[in-house]
């Protein structure tokens, strides 16, 4: 039986439960292997695979450059003449030569022997202009690139009828002048931001945000049914009652929790620092080895190492505690899911409260919108009342933590929230792992729970074996 010192005090000795737990989570296999592989395929494995969608993607703008369309035979056979090769001032097709014929046979003619033409017929059957790209016996463009080209004219063609309609260079471009609409805000030091910039922005703080999520969402669930087997396991070990005698059950399950969710944060931030690093260095790399690449997703992270990212200093510290103590949370629930159970089966059963409230969190906290006014865009939810709702804070507090996105007031009554809860919580999962510890039987209702607690009678069972 515990000595008087335990009774006295059911927490002493949770640092000494904590230190040999957490040495032997680092020291486990297990943790080292999964820790190191997974570290290493993002440092390795993120600039092998930018390199190589780098390469293919130099290498299919190589071949697909055999089959570009570079000279255009123009066969107009409409009223009016018009100038083609104004359509070299887009950005869509710049170096395609335009040579007005004066026929069809007369394009054909021309274009014998070029693999990189194709002839545009302009006709107007009826009251509309038809368009018509012809590929020849001897061209290299496919029909698809044809097409293409065929839609990029169409969509470009009005300025080519106001030269058909003898309008002055002044009123063509009056004409064909674009209206934009924005809404801005008026400030003192107004600057405008960079178009591209603001999108490589948009995607940084919409992606990261939601690569966290899904990251502590698979750390909670890969921890807190580990937690639980753990804690099955242990109630059927015939060391347990030696064990007791040393240590209180609150005292074991507290330096446990401790140990637990302080490993998972060190497997968390060396995966996060090996993710940063080979995004990074993997973008860099790419780059250098393949400079004529026009990937968009390599040169988006290349943009990004070039960015300057506003980072919450105070943020990243409030995080390491909110994720610290949302461990706490979720692994206090695998705990009480652990202790209930006396066999694998019974957790199977046991385990699906917490497997529920994971899931159901995860469902909450998911959820893409588009802003219309600025055009910004995310992946997890805005809405406020996540973030201080205990089992769905872990979630969405650490990015917003980071990237500023709460006041001081909401973030501090956030945090006051989540340590309520987590204090509530461990506190019921200490209750129930030192009142099931030697409990042997059929997995207990969850009335049945509350009842005892509140201090009545163990409903009994025909192989339930005595409490201590």
């Amino acid at each position: 039986m515990p000595n008087n010192t335990m009774k006295a005090n059911p927490y002493a000795g949770t640092g000494k439960v904590f230190v040999f737990s957490l040495k032997q989570m680092l020291c486990s296999k297990g943790w080292l292997i999964s820790t190191i592989i997974f570290a290493a395929l993002m440092l390795i494995g993120i600039p092998l695979m930018l390199f190589g969608i780098s390469k293919a993607s130099a290498k299919s703008e190589k071949k697909d450059d055999a089959a570009t369309v570079r000279t255009v035979y123009v066969a107009d056979e409409t009223a009016g003449t018009a100038d083609y090769a104004m359509l070299k001032e887009t950005e869509d097709y710049p170096d395609v030569e335009y040579i007005a014929c004066t026929s069809m046979d007369d394009a054909a003619s021309q274009a014998e022997g070029n693999a990189n033409a194709v002839i545009l017929r302009v006709t107007k059957p009826a009251e509309s202009y038809a368009l018509t790209v012809y590929l020849t016996d001897d061209t290299a463009v496919s029909r698809s690139k044809a097409s293409s080209f065929g839609d990029f004219v169409a969509d470009n063609f009005k300025p080519l009828l106001m030269q058909k309609a003898n309008l002055t260079a002044e009123e063509a471009a009056q004409l064909s002048m674009p209206v934009l609409t924005e809404t801005a805000s008026i400030s003192a030091e107004h600057e405008e931001p960079d178009e591209k910039d603001d999108l490589l922005m948009q995607l940084f703080t919409a992606i990261i945000p939601f690569m966290m999520v899904m990251m502590v969402y698979m750390m909670v669930v890969l921890y807190g049914q580990s937690m639980a087997n753990s804690v099955m396991l242990e109630k059927t070990s015939k060391l347990m009652e030696t064990i007791l005698t040393a240590v209180h059950p609150v005292a074991l399950m507290s330096g446990k929790l401790l140990a637990t969710a302080c490993a998972a944060l060190i497997q968390i931030a060396v995966w996060a620092f090996s993710a940063i690093g080979g995004m990074i260095g993997g973008a860099v790399f790419a780059i250098r080895m393949v400079p004529d690449t026009s990937n968009e997703t390599v040169l988006m992270m290349e943009s990004m190492t070039h960015q300057t990212i506003e980072f919450s200093v105070a943020g990243i510290f409030a995080t390491l505690i909110v994720m610290g103590l949302g461990f706490l949370l979720y692994l206090a629930v695998a705990t009480v899911s652990g202790a209930m159970a006396s066999k694998q089966e019974d957790l199977n059963k046991t385990i699906v409260v917490f497997t529920l409230v994971i899931v159901a969190s995860l469902l909450l906290c998911i959820r893409p919108n588009v802003d219309e006014v600025s055009g910004s865009f995310g992946l997890i939810s805005d809405a406020k009342w996540l973030r201080f709702f205990p089992f769905t804070a872990l979630l969405v507090l650490p990015s917003d933590l980071i990237f500023g996105k709460l006041t001081v007031p909401e973030a501090l009554l956030a945090l006051l929230c989540l340590a309520a809860a987590v204090v509530l919580l461990v506190w019921f999962a200490a209750a129930v792992y030192k009142m099931l510890v030697l409990y042997r039987g059929e997995p207990l209702k969850f009335r049945q729970l509350i009842g005892m607690l509140r201090g009545k009678k163990k409903p009994e069972h025909p192989d339930a074996g005595a409490q201590s």
